[in-house]
């Protein structure tokens, strides 16, 4: 990832076996309705998952290969876009529960030092939110400390923002959300904390700093 002379995502080989797949997935997506009627739900959403898979490793290794300045920061966004894709098709049949990284989950631009260098990229969480809206839901949590670190304007809703910190973790539900985004408290306003809000799930606030069992 760190030496784009050590990829061979721009052979010719690789180039056609894209077009390939590109052009395999353009069938697939134009016989939908026909193949729905011949093979189960299951089968068919299976093929779709091998279908993004072939298709976004292959746009991931071309990226590789590239020696461009902001070659490690499209690295990271087309791989949260895949995880994006995979979170979407999994909301199609259904709510879901995910747990991963909050720096892939929240809803905003994503930030990290990678390569001796400051990386930005649109998080899974941010595609998936511009697609669902209130239906989706995002939880940070720690285990240590979480801090905002601010990239530009400060984020101007909950939940929002880059994060820095160790052993952060975040959950990510699609489904019916409580409250909903409308009625949290606005920026920097964190609700008053009681004696029965679980520290591990209690929500970090734009501009705070948060330590959670």
């Amino acid at each position: 990832m760190l030496d784009p002379s050590a990829s061979c995502g721009r052979s010719a080989e690789a180039r056609e076996l894209r077009l390939l797949a590109d052009e395999s997935v353009a069938l697939l997506d134009a016989w939908t309705p026909h193949l729905l009627t011949v093979v189960p739900r299951e089968t068919f959403d299976r093929v779709r998952l091998y279908a993004r898979s072939a298709v976004g490793l292959l746009r991931y290794h071309h990226g590789m290969a590239d020696a461009s300045p902001n070659r490690l920061a499209r690295l990271t966004g087309l791989r949260d876009l895949m995880m994006a894709e995979n979170l979407l098709a999994l909301a199609e049949r259904g709510p879901v529960l995910a747990h991963a990284h909050n720096a892939h989950l929240q809803r905003d631009i994503s930030s990290m030092r990678m390569g001796g260098e400051r990386l930005e990229w649109w998080s899974a969480g941010s595609l998936v939110d511009a697609r669902l809206g209130e239906a989706y839901g995002f939880l940070a949590t720690a285990f240590g400390t979480l801090r905002h670190q601010g990239v530009g304007a400060p984020p101007p809703t909950p939940w929002r923002g880059p994060c820095t910190g160790t052993g952060r973790r975040a959950a990510w539900w699609a489904g019916p959300v409580w409250p909903p985004r409308s009625a949290l408290p606005a920026p920097g306003r964190a609700p008053p904390r009681t004696s029965a809000t679980p520290r591990s799930t209690r929500r970090i606030w734009p501009g705070s700093t948060a330590s959670c069992s």
